[in-house]
């Protein structure tokens, strides 16, 4: 069947904003006595929860010391980071597009839901996205298919009419689990296919092409077709 929904990403797809995250989290680790973490291992856990990336830092990490650190990550996020994160070029074109043309668009970040809409719509994205979930809308995070599937029952899609948008380990094998199409774009953290992967774009151009391909644009999509869900 033809793609109707599009699930992204955000931190390396949307925005770019994977240095933020590597920087916040070495801040919160460094201020507690621990020793920062390289770019590319916390990096390669963007969309995990944020205490995977503390307890590489502190394996024997207890729930109380996590909450406690990933509260303070969320402080230092919500005050110095989100004020200043920034669009990819091209990310902005992309998302009016595919609304225009009529597919239905869904955010599946690790990040908090009411953070990734706060920073889309500060960004001007508003009628872009038809719903947006984060790591706090669903029980198990990125890899499982959670997310995803949640994605899919807003927008009262199934897994073949949809495409999973990311740029790291996470995002794909998510989108895998859940049984959609994966794209893996570029610029964000992985800059070599990733397993799983059905197709890997370089550029927006790219994206929109291989999106609009799948979607079939001889046939538009009627966006009242897929009616969100409570």
């Amino acid at each position: 069947m033809t793609v109707r929904a599009v699930l992204w990403d955000l931190d390396g797809t949307l925005t770019d904003s994977v240095r933020f995250v590597v920087d916040t989290a070495n801040r919160v680790i460094e201020a507690h006595g621990g020793s920062p973490l390289a770019f590319e291992s916390v990096g390669a856990m963007t969309g995990l929860p944020l205490e995977e990336i503390f307890r590489m830092a502190w394996p024997d990490l207890t729930p109380d010391l996590a909450h406690s650190y990933r509260a303070e990550y969320r402080d230092i996020y919500d005050r110095e980071v989100i004020p200043v994160t920034k669009l990819y070029d091209g990310a902005r074109e992309t998302l009016h597009a595919f609304h225009a043309f009529g597919l239905l668009q869904a955010t599946v970040t690790g990040k908090r839901a009411a953070d990734c809409e706060r920073i889309l719509r500060g960004l001007g994205i508003a009628s872009e996205i038809d719903v947006y979930l984060g790591g706090d809308s669903v029980t198990r995070p990125k890899p499982a298919p959670d997310l995803a599937q949640h994605a899919m029952e807003r927008l009262r899609c199934v897994p073949h009419e949809c495409v999973v948008i990311g740029d790291a380990n996470a995002d794909i094998a998510m989108g895998k689990a859940a049984g959609a199409r994966t794209i893996q774009v570029l610029w964000g953290f992985a800059r070599e296919r990733i397993d799983g992967a059905d197709d890997v774009v370089a550029t927006w151009v790219d994206l929109r092409e291989t999106v609009f391909a799948l979607a079939d644009p001889a046939q538009p999509i009627l966006r009242d077709r897929g009616a969100l869900g409570p």
